[in-house]
């Protein structure tokens, strides 16, 4: 018997195990090679490749918040009748961190070899509030940022920005004015010399308005000196923000 023949065996249990912790949100069986997010998922996902054009639509929808933004992206178009809807869902509300890490990772493998990206120095994840956070266990964005980081080769902050007021779910708010209201004042910039200067990529999970994003640019801005500030979201709502 060689050594091979002991691993191997080995090797599929594990594969195994990993299936059933954390099983490809489609449901189906994964091929080898394939982690997380099955190949076939990956092939029809709505891929915006917003990260090679000057100009795009979350561009459009973020610069009319964020004076002076350098660039933003999102990786895919969100439809709420498409199924990916389940997998935001999931990484949001079901403890899938594993899907988040992984679709920060493909994005991050994008985002790197944009010339919008190549000189991101810092990753800010949005916060949630310490209350939010407590009860879900985890901050999906920061999960997102671990990706980022793997792929990208740039380091997240998880500290310097945080979340002072709790707010009312931005999901249950329509109207973009309404949005903006309810964040409003809501984060504090608390190490503002570590983002003074560079180039930071604000990061969260899906843009609507992109209200949530904005406020957490207004209190970058109005404390760090000279920061440059660009955004990433894995999805992007197409023709919010009217």
């Amino acid at each position: 018997m060689t050594l091979r023949s002991l691993i191997q065996p080995l090797r599929e249990g594990l594969r195994w195990l990993g299936e059933q912790l954390f099983p490809p949100v489609c449901g189906t069986v994964l091929g080898r090679g394939e982690r997380t997010i099955c190949l076939r998922c990956r092939w029809e996902m709505p891929l915006t490749d917003d990260w090679v054009a000057a100009r795009n639509p979350v561009v459009t929808r973020m610069e009319r918040s964020i004076p002076e933004l350098t660039h933003a992206a999102a990786l895919f178009a969100f439809r709420r009748e498409s199924g990916y809807r389940r997998m935001i869902h999931a990484l949001k509300y079901a403890g899938r961190r594993d899907i988040a890490v992984a679709m920060g990772e493909m994005f991050g493998r994008e985002l790197r070899e944009s010339p919008f990206y190549r000189d991101i120095e810092l990753l800010i994840p949005v916060p949630l509030h310490w209350t939010k956070r407590l009860r879900r266990g985890y901050n999906q964005a920061e999960e997102i940022c671990v990706g980022l980081s793997r792929s990208m080769g740039v380091p997240y902050d998880f500290q310097s920005l945080r979340r002072v007021r709790r707010t009312r779910t931005q999901a249950r708010r329509r109207d973009a004015a309404d949005r903006h209201r309810n964040v409003e004042g809501a984060f504090r910039l608390t190490r503002p010399e570590r983002l003074a200067g560079r180039h930071i990529l604000l990061v969260d999970d899906v843009l609507t308005t992109g209200a949530t994003v904005a406020a957490c640019a207004a209190a970058v801005r109005r404390d760090a000196a000279g920061v440059r500030i660009s955004v990433a979201a894995l999805a992007a709502v197409r023709g919010a923000g009217r």
